[in-house]
């Protein structure tokens, strides 16, 4: 008896649940006979037992292709959505899709990722493509960091500094000349601090031979903030949902000046799969691009509450169970609603992962 086909999504960030339930949710909804694949590196039962059939991924990334070889030989694989692993499964693409899969990681080019993953570089980039981005200075040293300080400041602006590499906004502080001297120890989650805090201990740091990972400074915007999720095939985006951050409440948007400037984004960069753009109103109020994130973010799954279920479509697309036209039409379904995330508490579900065992190349044939 032959197999359906199957998707498989390798592990992601702490959204793979939440898309692994919303492409579960798609095939009830069409009565499809499809198999839904998950992988991941830690056994994760929560996440894991949301898929038909769950294995646990090598560690080391050069067991790795011939893991996806050996699991495409179990299941009938149309589709790969390469997670985490984005930037390394497409340096195997060609590899990969010999097998006979389609393998969608966010781009089609390794230097896409590059890019996307420097943020001074991509703010220059979609600039000279007319696409309004924050300016950053890039620095590494405590005078460098000074210096940059001093620019934005003089330019009118609140300065605020970030990692170059980052996600999550991790390493993200304001930098306020009004802040209390421990306000980034008392009050953390308010990501001040003063600037001669900040240079004092980069200072000793330095004196202390630790090095500063690259940083960007560049100028604090007001906002909203909003962040986009877009479904996207080779630089054409099909659906896309915008939420709108106000505190904890998050507020869905399309078709507006942010929404449209991250589909410009995404088409600019030649995207190709489920992807973030973030962007944060300046001080008059126009949207400005902040960073792409070639992969799914980790509220894609709010998403769903606005009508449009963003990896549902993914899949249904990938598995050439809907057309591209019929998938653009459900932007018809969107619904301007609003969203809280909350704590939740579950029992913890049983899922036992086949774990592979690395085979040898002649047994991958």
């Amino acid at each position: 008896m032959s197999q359906p086909d199957a998707i498989w999504f390798m592990e992601g960030v702490s959204s793979q649940k939440d898309m692994l339930a919303l492409v579960a949710q798609a095939r009830r909804a069409g009565r499809h006979d499809f198999m839904l694949i998950a992988s991941h590196r830690s056994s994760r039962p929560e996440i894991l037992a949301e898929a038909d059939i769950a294995y646990l991924e090598p560690e080391d990334d050069s067991a790795l292709l011939a893991f996806i070889q050996y699991i495409c030989q179990q299941h009938t694989v149309r589709a790969i959505h390469a997670g985490k692993r984005g930037a390394l499964l497409e340096q195997q693409r060609t590899a990969i899709e010999a097998l006979g899969v389609r393998l969608v990681t966010g781009a089609r080019e390794r230097a896409t990722f590059t890019l996307a993953d420097n943020k001074t570089r991509f703010s220059a980039e979609m600039s000279a493509h007319g696409l309004p981005a924050v300016p950053s200075i890039e620095v590494r040293t405590p005078d460098e960091v000074a210096a940059a300080i001093s620019q934005v400041e003089a330019q009118g602006h609140r300065p605020c500094i970030k990692p170059v590499h980052g996600i999550y906004g991790m390493g993200f502080w304001v930098l306020r000349r009004d802040a209390h001297t421990l306000s980034f120890f008392n009050h953390p989650d308010s990501r001040q601090i003063h600037p001669d805090v900040l240079l004092e201990s980069l200072r000793r740091a330095q004196q202390a031979g630790e090095s500063l990972p690259l940083q960007i400074v560049m100028p604090w915007l007001a906002g909203p903030e909003r962040s986009v999720d877009m479904l996207v095939e080779n630089g054409r985006v099909i659906a896309a949902v915008a939420r709108r951050k106000e505190g904890s409440v998050q507020v869905f948007e399309q078709d507006t000046p942010a929404w449209r400037l991250a589909v410009a984004c995404a088409e600019t960069l030649h995207a190709d799969g489920l992807i973030n753009v973030q962007t944060r109103n300046d001080a008059e109020g126009h949207p400005v691009l902040l960073e792409a994130n070639l992969r799914p973010s980790g509220g894609i799954g709010y998403t769903a509450f606005s009508g449009i279920n963003l990896p549902g479509l993914f899949a249904l697309r990938q598995l050439e169970l809907i057309s591209a036209t019929d998938a653009i039409a459900q932007r018809a379904a969107f619904i301007p609603a609003q969203v809280i995330p909350t704590n939740a508490v579950q029992p913890l579900p049983q899922c036992d992962p086949v774990t592979w065992a690395a085979v040898s190349a002649e047994e991958c044939r």
